[in-house]
Formats: C-alpha cells, structure tokens, sequence
C-alpha cells in the first residue's frame, strides 16, 4: 500500500504580500464598511478617544509636539 502524500497547495495572489499601497487600500475600504459605533470602539481601543468621546491628550491640540 502507497504512502498517503499531500500534494503541496499552489500559492496563490492572495498569499502574496501586500505593498503598502494596497494594504493602505484595504484598511481603508474595511473602515469605510465600518459603523460609527464600531468606529469609535475601534479608536477607544486604539488610544485615539476616551470614553466620554474625547481625544486623548497624545493627539489634541494642546499635547507636546512629539520628537
């Protein structure tokens, strides 16, 4: 009896690495789909709004320039 062997996957596009064009691109369409609600959850986690809806120190206007 033959030994069972995979037959090895053909790689495709999709596996491929994305430029940063491209990976801009799609960040961009996947927010774009994105609620607000789901939006500003998004930037919460991200560091960008407090939970009142305020930006945080880091990016207002008043924050120290940064280096």
């Amino acid at each position: 009896m033959a030994a069972y062997t995979k037959k090895p996957k053909a790689r495709s596009r999709a596996n491929a690495p994305l430029t940063e064009e491209a990976a801009r691109k799609l960040v961009l369409k996947k927010l774009s789909k994105m609620s607000k609600v789901k939006l500003f959850e998004l930037g919460q986690r991200a560091g960008i709004y407090t939970k009142t809806g305020k930006l945080t120190k880091r990016y207002r206007d008043d924050a120290e320039p940064a280096a």
